[in-house]
């Protein structure tokens, strides 16, 4: 294929990739958001089941983008077929000619690409986790998983952690940036919401709503007697 469309494509698919990838670690800080307040405060306990409830879905989502962004499939845009075509790219002569020199030299910035294939072999643990999960639970049913036990044992047997998804979600987005700085002279900033404040606020609402509706039942209660 033409190296022209090749860079057009690349730059189409590492757009696209970038997105989900902020998307997914915006539901990561949502989740670990959740986590957090709970620590603080029982006043989300008050609500529970439904916090529970957001945070596995939340979780089952991150992880299913996660497998989308870098399990290998014959038709998928994925984080290596990126890092594999840039290296391909980022040539000497494409340096040359249209490279930022101010970025470093061609050797350093062709090192920098390399890393990146480095560095994602060494998350072929995790990665191998996620595309387990994906096949046998969150994008199909697996004849082998027929009650919550089987799952269990298949979340269990093939663990991605909080901290194994946070690696991968901040490991994609360092790389995508750098193939747009190095390939594409693009230098992208990265701005990520913490919902933990909004969360501890509604967790005030809600002691605030406990706090009063005790005093009323209270009130009801002494009235009562009399």
């Amino acid at each position: 294929m033409n190296p022209k469309v090749q860079l057009e494509n690349l730059k189409r698919e590492i757009e696209w990739m970038l997105q989900q990838a902020i998307s997914t670690k915006q539901t990561f800080n949502a989740t670990f958001a959740v986590s957090e307040v709970f620590a603080k405060t029982n006043a989300l306990a008050i609500y529970g089941d439904y916090f529970a409830f957001s945070q596995n879905v939340m979780i089952s989502d991150i992880q299913l983008q996660l497998s989308k962004l870098y399990v290998e499939n014959a038709d998928s845009i994925t984080l290596s077929k990126s890092i594999t075509l840039a290296n391909d790219l980022f040539t000497e002569k494409y340096y040359k000619e249209k490279g930022n020199h101010a970025l470093g030299s061609y050797a350093d910035l062709k090192n920098n690409l390399d890393e990146l294939n480095e560095r994602l072999n060494e998350l072929t643990e995790p990665i191998k986790n996620l595309k387990l999960l994906r096949d046998k639970n969150l994008a199909h049913f697996d004849k082998k998983i027929k009650n919550y036990d089987d799952l269990d044992i298949l979340n269990q047997s093939n663990p991605v952690f909080l901290k194994e998804a946070i690696l991968l979600i901040n490991f994609v987005l360092e790389s995508l940036c750098t193939i747009k700085s190095i390939v594409f002279n693009t230098k992208l900033l990265v701005h990520h919401k913490d919902y933990t404040h909004e969360l501890e606020q509604i967790a005030k609402a809600i002691e605030f709503y406990k706090a009063e509706q005790d005093k009323k039942r209270g009130e009801m209660i002494g009235a009562s007697k009399y």
